[in-house]
């Protein structure tokens, strides 16, 4: 007998269900887990899951919230309330997705949030102008993807870009109290490389790049940055060994690590 060549009801349901599947991976990459339920939202880009893993919302950061005596950031409630409303729509269940690091140095999980539909937390928060991208090596594969999609709420502004505090800062303004991740917009008037690229801003900081991190970069000629307007991202930190002198120059007194080109924004 001839075997038949009509292809089964069973195996053309399952390619429907596949490529069904993948129409919904289709926010900034692709979620791998099956829907697990979240226990608490504890701020905009941070999730407790029903299962008790807390994870850290990969190549974002939001406002920080009041915990206890450490004091919030303006927008830290909105964001809050934010990513609430979108676990809240998701129907308190969320799938994962993760990049090549999947645990920080807290022990928290390091991933992407999608709902069942594959909308991502990260992308919803930044639209909305609760949160901004920022990429932490080895992990960045949403970057584009995320940096595009901040370029288009910056047109429109919302949240922390209508925020006097969230806005570009010019580093001649910078305090020794402007610690913390910021924005931060700069002529750049001098470059030394030795161990790491370490880029002098008009003002009192200094963003520094680690040699672990150049090839992301994909540059050699760092010097030609010399005289540009550029804006950095990160977390700003008092140096230890702020206001030396070295030789006849004195160390700038606040440092911000620049982990990743999208970090660093030529302006002009």
């Amino acid at each position: 007998m001839q075997q038949s060549l009509k292809t089964p009801v069973s195996l053309i349901t399952g390619v429907f269900l596949c490529l069904l599947s993948s129409s919904v991976m289709a926010e900034c990459g692709h979620p791998e887990t099956p829907l697990i339920g979240v226990s608490k939202v504890q701020d905009g880009d941070t999730l407790k899951l029903s299962d008790g893993r807390s994870i850290r919302v990969l190549d974002i950061n939001a406002p920080e919230i009041t915990i206890g005596q450490k004091r919030g950031q303006p927008l830290g409630r909105e964001s809050l309330a934010s990513a609430r409303q979108f676990v809240a729509r998701a129907g308190g269940e969320v799938r994962l997705g993760f990049d090549v690091e999947k645990r920080d140095h807290y022990g928290r999980w390091l991933a992407h949030v999608y709902d069942k539909s594959g909308r991502s937390l990260a992308a919803e928060q930044i639209r909305a102008g609760m949160a901004f991208q920022i990429s932490v090596p080895p992990n960045g594969a949403q970057a584009s993807c995320l940096s595009l999609i901040e370029s288009r709420a910056r047109k429109n502004p919302s949240g922390v870009w209508r925020n006097t505090y969230w806005g570009s800062f010019p580093a001649t303004s910078l305090t020794l109290s402007d610690t913390g991740f910021r924005l931060v917009r700069g002529k750049i008037m001098r470059v030394d490389v030795n161990s790491a690229v370490w880029i002098e801003l008009d003002g009192d900081l200094v963003a520094q790049i680690k040699k672990s991190d150049w090839h992301a970069f994909g540059r050699k000629d760092w010097q030609l940055l010399v005289g540009k307007t550029v804006e950095v991202r990160g977390w700003i930190a008092a140096r230890k060994d702020k206001g030396r002198q070295y030789g006849k120059r004195r160390f700038k007194s606040l440092v911000m690590g620049v982990r990743a080109p999208s970090s660093l924004k030529v302006i002009d």
